[in-house]
């Protein structure tokens, strides 16, 4: 009895069905992984991010400044757009806008958060120089008279700037009698005004304050330029876990910085950002590792944010940032509760006519679909987090269309079930020839999704970008949740007594097409084995 059994297995060519519960157990694992990461991590907030035109945003202006107070030209200011683009929406999803408007660029972020849209206008010039002396920062009284580095047409700030390169700067091998002095005169203060806030010259020595206004630095010219950084990351240390920035170096500069390292080991050597000592760490030994530790006092945001401007390059012009203003959202939460209601009509529709049609099978497909949604959502909280990823109309319309495209790849894998019981095979034989068809067809139909998805999140800008990059994700998720829930859940439909009846799971017509060829594959076989008796 055995024997047969065995041949038959070998005959169908079927490859041996993997318990239904293990891809059940996999997805609820991941799951509860999923909404751990939202209610334990982040500040334990299930609410996504929703971009500009659903809950409004903040808007700042940044004022160009140039060295010699002549209006910026077009293609600085293009160029700055492109860098600030790249800051703020790096992976085309954060719902940010930046806009070149006469010779300001207008940068509006969701939120509230105003601080991260001045942030973006850091310049961002990186120079690593020797310290040559560094002293207590002396508090200063404050001026009342101080000349306006802020005139409307730049010529006062192009004297400003030039009245602190006189009185900070000098050219490499100049006496240095004058800058000593000069740090004492120092104002670190945190409201202290500097012209020379980026714009100071890089191969003549410096005087600069700590970024925390408490010491004052005389610096040498710059021994590498922040354009030969090749990438910049934001961690932690292993010994105290403060945070940090690790710097990759490229071209010259990658060959160069373990000689000095190594040459001039007892040394401080000073990361200055926008004419700022950041950091100024005494050089313990030749640093040979491809990363470079630039410490600070950073909070979080502050290392991931000086990352950020770090690793798309520097500003070609200096910006003044405006204080910030409330942006009412474009379209409001009635026409997201709108969009959501059109997509909940559409999706009961596909729902009643699922449950109509299939009915146990229906089930099965709303189940499915909850299942994914959740997942979804998951995920979407989790990508604002972690990527500032922003949900908007044209992102709800990505999640819409792939939901409804999950619910498709349900109807094809069940049309291949009932193909195969009107060949003659019972619901629960049918389910794995089935399932053999339909996943090649699913993995088919879904590639070709999720290439289009990609090509117009690589062409297009904007709150397309966004569209592109929902659709491809709830494409992912439909191979997901068809693999790990849709077929266990059928197989052990398939294995139910109560639910392979015909009247529970909506087959009984393609049952009774192949009860009828079974009768006619019976009656043939008769017909012929009396043929062949006479």
């Amino acid at each position: 009895m055995t024997t047969p059994r065995r041949a038959s297995a070998k005959r169908s060519g079927l490859p041996r069905e993997v318990p239904p519960w293990r891809p059940l157990t996999a997805f609820f694992v991941l799951l509860a992984v999923v909404y751990g990461l939202v209610f334990f991590t982040g500040g334990g907030s299930p609410t996504p991010k929703l971009g500009i035109d659903l809950q409004g945003g903040t808007r700042v202006t940044l004022t160009a400044r140039t060295p010699d107070g002549k209006p910026p030209s077009r293609e600085q200011l293009d160029q700055a757009k492109q860098i600030i683009e790249q800051r703020v929406n790096g992976l085309g999803v954060s719902g940010s806008e930046v806009v070149v408007n006469g010779n300001n660029l207008v940068i509006t972020v969701p939120g509230d958060d105003g601080k991260q849209a001045r942030t973006l206008g850091q310049t961002a010039r990186l120079f690593v120089r020797p310290v040559e002396n560094v002293q207590p920062a002396t508090p200063q009284p404050a001026k009342d008279d101080q000349p306006d580095a802020e005139d409307e047409n730049g010529e006062t700030s192009a004297a400003a700037i030039d009245e602190q390169r006189k009185l900070r700067q000098a050219p490499a091998g100049a006496n240095l009698d004058a800058l000593t002095a000069q740090m004492a005169k120092m104002d670190c203060s945190p409201g202290a005004n500097d012209p020379l806030l980026g714009n100071d010259l890089p191969d003549q020595y410096l005087v600069a304050c700590s970024q925390d206004g408490t010491e004052v630095y005389l610096l040498g010219p710059e021994i590498i330029d922040g354009r030969d950084i090749k990438n910049a990351t934001a961690g932690t240390t292993q010994q105290a876990g403060s945070w940090i920035v690790q710097v990759e170096f490229k071209g010259e500069a990658q060959n160069f910085w373990p000689q000095y390292t190594g040459q001039n080991v007892g040394k401080q050597t000073a990361f200055t950002l926008d004419t700022k000592v950041v950091s100024a760490p005494q050089i313990r030994g030749a640093i040979t590792t491809p990363q470079t530790e630039i410490s600070g006092n950073f909070s979080q945001q502050e290392a991931k944010d000086l990352a950020n401007v770090l690793k798309y390059g520097s500003l070609p012009l200096s910006f003044e940032a405006s204080d910030a203003e409330t942006v009412s959202a474009t379209l409001g939460l009635s026409s997201l509760k709108a969009g959501l209601i059109a997509g909940a009509v559409g999706l009961i529709a596909v729902l009643l006519y699922a449950l109509l049609y299939y009915r146990m099978l229906g089930i099965l497909t709303v189940l499915s679909l909850l299942l994914s949604g959740l997942m979804v959502y998951g995920i979407i909280v989790l990508l604002g987090r972690w990527i500032g990823f922003t949900l908007d109309l044209a992102g709800i319309a990505g999640l819409i269309i792939g939901i409804g495209m999950t619910a498709d790849s349900f109807v094809v894998y069940f049309e291949r079930i009932k193909d195969e019981m009107r060949e003659g095979r019972s619901f629960r034989s049918a389910v794995p020839r089935g399932w053999a068809s339909a996943r090649r067809t699913i993995w088919s139909g879904n590639a070709v999704s999720f290439i289009a998805a990609a090509v117009i999140y690589i062409l297009a800008v904007g709150e397309v970008r966004g569209f592109a990059f929902t659709l491809g994700l709830t494409t992912i998720l439909d191979v997901v949740v068809v693999f790990l829930v849709t077929h266990p859940l059928v197989v052990l439909a398939s294995r139910s007594e109560f639910l392979s009846r015909p009247n529970v799971n909506g087959l009984g017509a393609v049952s009774e097409v192949a009860r009828q060829r079974r009768v006619a594959q019976r009656s043939s076989q008769v017909t012929a084995s009396e043929g062949s008796a006479k």
